[in-house]
């Protein structure tokens, strides 16, 4: 019996102190003197007609995103997909890298290196694929070699070359990458 009495009187105080957190997370602070001219000069320019125009084109411009949606892979879309896998790209160079066409992009992943080749369309993108070497470069479930081979990944018009001996690395950036082209 003692022992249930206690157990109550513990889960009324739990129960008091949670409605305390509570009550005092969901008090109204007052507004600071500078929030208030704030709100005060932007609803007098929302009443306006000529500045609420150039405000809903401004909140327009500020919407639109800054790296188009094509449906095919292009340098912004490379990096961001990039970015959300968790790795952190830097830009870099790199010598002795194959002519393939286009330029690449290299950046710096850790340890290891990437070049990314965007093509026009995926058959440009294969037939350049098809003339790299097959021993110094891998295909991307394949893993790494003693003899520092580059990791090959494909998707849509990218081909991207991943120098980096880091199993799970390969893994992550091969994922990040074949996961599908980005959407339109």
């Amino acid at each position: 019996m003692r022992r249930m009495r206690r157990g109550a009187r513990w889960r009324a105080r739990l129960r008091a102190l949670a409605l305390a957190f509570a009550a005092s997370a969901c008090t109204k602070s007052e507004p600071s003197p500078a929030d208030s001219a704030r709100v005060a000069g932007s609803t007098a320019e929302a009443s306006s007609p000529g500045t609420a125009a150039s405000a809903g084109a401004a909140a327009r411009e500020t919407r639109a995103p800054a790296c188009p949606r094509t449906g095919h892979w292009i340098d912004c879309q490379v990096r961001e997909r990039l970015i959300r896998s968790g790795l952190v790209p830097r830009d870099t160079t790199r010598e002795a890298l194959p002519t393939l066409g286009p330029s690449p992009h290299v950046y710096r992943l850790g340890r290891g290196g990437l070049a990314v080749y965007l093509f026009p369309d995926s058959a440009a993108r294969a037939s350049a694929a098809s003339s790299l070497d097959t021993v110094k470069f891998v295909r991307a479930p394949r893993a790494p070699t003693m003899l520092s081979q580059a990791t090959v990944i494909e998707n849509d018009n990218l081909l991207g070359l991943l120098f980096s001996k880091n199993e799970q690395q390969i893994e992550r950036v091969s994922d990040a990458l074949t996961a599908g082209a980005p959407q339109p």
